[in-house]
């Protein structure tokens, strides 16, 4: 088995993140926050792990739209103050081919994950290769679909599911804005680990998987995540749906205490077999404009079949 290192203090990524890709924008991050442009409107969101000082002054942190605060003594959970106007039904930003509606959410999300970008850029390149066929692509906790339109733009068969109504809905209006209306994208609201039991019951196989699990959440019938808990039981009923010749497994996550080799340990314990291909796990990030630092933003593991190079 081939084993990419992660990344050590110091080193240069591997690959560049794809600022010439993506109307998005870090613009700066420290004390705690980060300033973010996606398109034309700017944002201020927490940011835990920055904890240096920032770089801008403040005349340009103060040409935010917008930002958003946890409640008082806690880290998740809080509301957005607005400052200035801007379009409230959302607004188009695009990466590559592809296009995104972004806009702030109750959740302090403003519609995607920018930490992501090379992870989608590596499903649609790696699926790209797959010539001849049309691989089957499940992509749980799909949220807004930016993994399912990084497949389904490579020609692959995809099944995204996410508990929440509104994220598929959203994730459904995004493969429209991207011009793939036409392609071949089965959209699911429903538990995770039900909806796997299910498909395994039907004897439904799966060429690759994508997951990205919340730490603690709720399905649409009021079902309990916590990934401490459930993520063993959630890749148990992987391993039924995942074909015996898979193509890749991507599996990452913000959680606190959580790290790259704890999600390298969880696919190679339940999902792939050690040997059988090239496993490559790291930090996700976003490069910091002002500083040149990079902001993480959780990790990420990857196997695949046969051989690639790292991120």
């Amino acid at each position: 088995m081939k084993r990419s290192s992660m990344q050590k203090p110091g080193t240069v990524p591997a690959r560049p993140y794809p600022l010439e890709d993506f109307d998005y924008r870090l613009l700066d991050a420290g004390d705690f926050r980060k300033l973010e442009r996606f398109g034309p409107h700017v944002f201020i969101r927490p940011a835990p792990q920055a904890i240096w000082p920032r770089r801008l002054p403040d005349a340009e942190w103060k040409k935010a739209k917008g930002e958003y605060k946890y409640f008082k003594g806690k880290e998740s959970g809080g509301e957005w103050k607005f400052f200035s106007k801007f379009p409230e039904e959302g607004w188009k930003i695009p990466f590559r081919d592809l296009a995104f509606k972004v806009g702030p959410t109750g959740f302090g999300h403003i519609g995607l994950f920018p930490e992501q970008a090379l992870n989608w850029i590596w499903i649609r390149e790696f699926l790209e290769r797959q010539r001849g066929a049309q691989p089957s692509v499940l992509n749980m906790f799909g949220y807004t679909g930016a993994s399912t339109l990084a497949a389904a733009a490579a020609g692959a068969s995809v099944t995204h599911i996410d508990a929440s109504k509104a994220s598929v809905t959203w994730a459904r209006e995004n493969l429209e804005l991207s011009g793939l209306g036409d392609r071949p994208v089965r959209w699911i609201v429903d538990d995770a680990v039900k909806f796997l039991k299910r498909e395994h019951k039907r004897g439904r196989r799966y060429d690759a998987i994508v997951m990205d699990p919340p730490t603690f959440g709720r399905g649409p019938q009021g079902e309990v995540w916590k990934i401490e808990k459930d993520l063993s039981e959630l890749m148990v009923e992987c391993k039924k749906v995942l074909s015996p010749d898979p193509l890749f497994i991507l599996l990452t996550t913000h959680s606190p205490g959580f790290s790259a080799l704890t999600m390298e340990n969880m696919i190679l314990t339940y999902l792939a077999e050690p040997g059988s291909g090239t496993v490559e796990s790291g930090e996700m990030y976003i490069l910091d404009t002002a500083s040149g630092l990079s902001l993480p933003n959780g990790f990420y593991s990857r196997w695949s079949k046969g051989r690639d190079g790292p991120l």
